[in-house]
């Protein structure tokens, strides 16, 4: 057992925390997470469906004829520090007496060349020419590219790399910047309302709060005169008791120059716990980077029906399950066992061998989510993949790369045959059988959390991370891939990510 200091049990405390959770946390510090043991890519046929155009009519009018309330999740916390580490790097250690493709040779960075061959066609541009009075051909010149980057990076400019995210402007419409947090609101108007509202939950950090206010007061009025539809929106932050203990690389406790013990977010993992404060019956989740919104551009219909069309599905599958629970309840005939039997393997791999009436709905009775899938195009991240648990079952999950053991040739090659790609564009449902809100922490599979290296101060450390959202966190929910288009896929890592193909191509400059 860990001895803790007199200080250190405070402020465990004062974190919402526990000597016993900070312990539990330590061991598995020391044990470690072992890898997923996958059994073969999810494909089209085998753990992906696709839609064809009668099917996805079917599911659009399911969904539009649903009087389900519903809400728009999505994960929004923190600043864009990422976004723009490269170019902080490069600012940091720039030598003027050199060119600029000179610097960046020399700080491995010659893929920033065609951005800064581009500097006039981000969002924020104008502005930052318009505060230097740069023309365009102006942007020709290395001092001037430079000193363009320093303004949007710098406090005393427009302080980029300091904002949230959410809040950074993605996209220029007839004029117009818009943040991704306004057109999270846009598209919500396009396919999450109901009755002419939208409710949207944005997950924030708690200090950028007053940010959220004041853009969502600026935009708000607007929005709605132009969509006719009102908006609900509101905010949470990630709570201080789903926080992790950080150790140093030896194991022992990492402190502070103070003393004072650290305590770290745990991953998007611990979002769960946000989640599960929604009460609506249909949510939609969707990154706060993966946005790009023209209602004028022809493919921005395509996605909006396949969102509609994922929100049917995850409807007919749940009224379908409500619908065997209350039968199994009422009239358990050897018939209807056998139905639900059959449904449980058919819909989601489930070879159930009890007859039993209550373990058949507990079975069936899960929360069910249903994933957008794109085609695998070398995009990084998780992608779906048929897992063996413990039990024996193989069920459905999105694996991340970093769950996968590379010293086995067999799951090397399960992950190179993989097809697709995880979007996170998903739609769920977390009410039972009876309307319920299920204990979503219920359905984790704490076996998925990992340990990450990171470092304070330059100084390396160990974090803890819980299993992630929309892996472990869901590893035991009733799960249905379905493939969409691949435009409904346009992710923001990088800021060089806005001078893609897609960004540009839904820009209306």
């Amino acid at each position: 057992m860990t001895k803790f200091l007199t200080e250190d049990l405070k402020q465990i405390k004062n974190h919402h925390l526990s000597p016993e959770k900070v312990e539990n946390d330590l061991k598995k510090f020391k044990e470690g997470f072992g890898t997923l043991n996958i059994v073969r890519p999810a494909t089209i046929g085998d753990g992906i469906l696709t839609l064809e155009e009668n099917q996805l009519k079917h599911f659009i009018d399911v969904y539009n004829n649903s009087t389900l309330s519903r809400c728009k999740f999505v994960p929004a916390s923190g600043a864009a520090t990422r976004m723009f580490k490269d170019l902080h790097n490069l600012i940091k250690a720039y030598n003027h007496e050199k060119s600029l493709i000179e610097n960046l040779i020399l700080q491995d960075l010659e893929h920033w060349q065609p951005f800064f061959e581009n500097l006039s066609q981000l969002p924020f541009a104008k502005s930052i020419c318009h505060y230097f009075n740069f023309t365009e051909a102006d942007l020709n010149e290395d001092q001037h590219k430079i000193e363009f980057i320093a303004y949007a990076l710098d406090k005393k400019g427009l302080h980029l790399s300091q904002t949230p995210k959410a809040l950074i402007p993605f996209h220029t419409y007839k004029n117009k910047c818009l943040t991704a947090f306004e057109e999270h609101l846009y598209e919500a108007a396009a396919y999450a309302k109901h009755q002419q509202k939208a409710k949207l939950h944005f997950t924030i950090s708690e200090a950028h709060q007053p940010k959220f206010n004041s853009v969502l007061n600026e935009i708000i009025d607007r929005l709605e005169a132009e969509t006719k539809v009102k908006f609900e929106v509101d905010f949470s932050y990630q709570s201080n008791s789903t926080d992790t203990i950080a150790i140093n690389l030896d194991h022992s406790l990492y402190r502070d120059k103070n003393g004072k013990l650290l305590f770290r977010p745990a991953g998007h993992g611990a979002l769960l716990e946000n989640l599960n404060q929604l009460t609506t019956d249909l949510i939609f989740i969707k990154n706060i980077d993966n946005v790009c919104y023209n209602p004028e551009q022809k493919t921005q219909q395509t996605n909006n029906d396949y969102k509609k069309a994922l929100a049917g599905i995850c409807i007919s599958y749940k009224t379908k399950i409500n619908h065997f629970c209350k039968a199994l309840n009422q009239h358990p005939s050897q018939e209807l066992i056998r139905e639900v039997k059959q449904f449980l393997n058919d819909s989601f791999n489930l070879d159930i061998s009890t007859e039993d009436p209550d373990q058949l709905i507990s079975e069936l009775d899960k929360p069910i989510r249903v994933c957008g899938m794109v085609k695998n195009e070398g995009d990084p991240g998780g992608g779906p993949f048929w897992v063996q648990f413990k039990n024996g079952d193989e069920k459905l999950q999105i694996v991340e790369k970093s769950q996968i053991d590379f010293n086995c040739k067999k799951q090397i090659k399960h992950f190179e045959a993989s097809t697709h790609f995880n979007p996170v564009d998903i739609v769920c449902s977390i009410k039972n059988a009876q309307g319920d809100i299920f204990n979503l922490q219920k359905f984790v599979d704490e076996d998925q959390g990992f340990i990450a290296n990171k470092s304070v101060d330059g100084h390396p450390i160990k974090g803890l991370e819980l299993p992630g959202l929309w892996n472990g966190g869901m590893a035991h929910w009733h799960t249905l891939f379905v493939e969409v288009p691949q435009q409904s896929f346009n992710p923001v890592k990088s800021i060089a990510d806005l001078l893609k193909p897609q960004h540009q191509e839904c820009v209306d400059v």
